[in-house]
């Protein structure tokens, strides 16, 4: 299903997506927040961990654009949804970040995002609308050619995974083998 797709039809509540609690930086302090905190806003899902190098390599990025964003008053927020193997891990890489997460106990809602998301792989950034309809699944991409937000919020800025063309790329060297071997020049 694509973004267009999914983005239609009635709006969708943010509890639908991530629970009735959140986590946000409060005087630098991680405090459980009510999920309405996002109303109103873009919301761009993070899936991220920290033992992953291209994660540690993008999330400068993101935060430096998220900083510039809500500094000039844009309505957009970020939730941290990680891939982190405990508890101590998520801390310590969740001390970096300045927006929301899901708290690391509620598996079940970070699960259910990726799989809602189809996410294949880390980081990987998506991007709602304040209706909660999806904008963009490969805002990373979209973030990383734009990173001074000219475009924001990259709705329509998809671009397909390189590696989805793989199994085509395969399939046509592997008949032009078979066409070679069977047809090929017998003189």
């Amino acid at each position: 299903m694509s973004a267009a797709e999914q983005g239609s039809g009635p709006d969708v509540d943010f509890v639908t997506y991530f629970g009735h609690r959140l986590l946000a930086k409060r005087d630098g302090k991680a405090t459980e927040v009510p999920v309405s905190e996002l109303d109103g806003k873009y919301v761009g899902i993070y899936f991220s961990a920290h033992w992953c190098p291209p994660c540690r390599a993008f999330t400068p990025l993101l935060r430096k654009t998220y900083l510039m964003l809500t500094a000039l008053g844009k309505p957009f927020e970020v939730v941290f949804v990680s891939s982190d193997q405990s508890q101590q891990e998520f801390d310590n890489y969740y001390e970096e970040m300045p927006w929301m997460s899901i708290p690391y106990g509620e598996s079940s809602h970070r699960q259910g995002l990726a799989r809602r998301f189809s996410v294949m792989g880390i980081p990987t950034l998506v991007i709602l609308s304040p209706e909660g309809h999806v904008l963009n699944t490969n805002a990373r991409a979209a973030l990383i050619r734009d990173p001074e937000a000219a475009r924001f919020p990259w709705e329509g800025e998809e671009e397909r995974q390189a590696y989805s063309l793989l199994p085509i790329f395969l399939l046509v060297v592997v008949a032009w083998f078979v066409a070679q071997f069977l047809f090929g020049n017998k003189g």
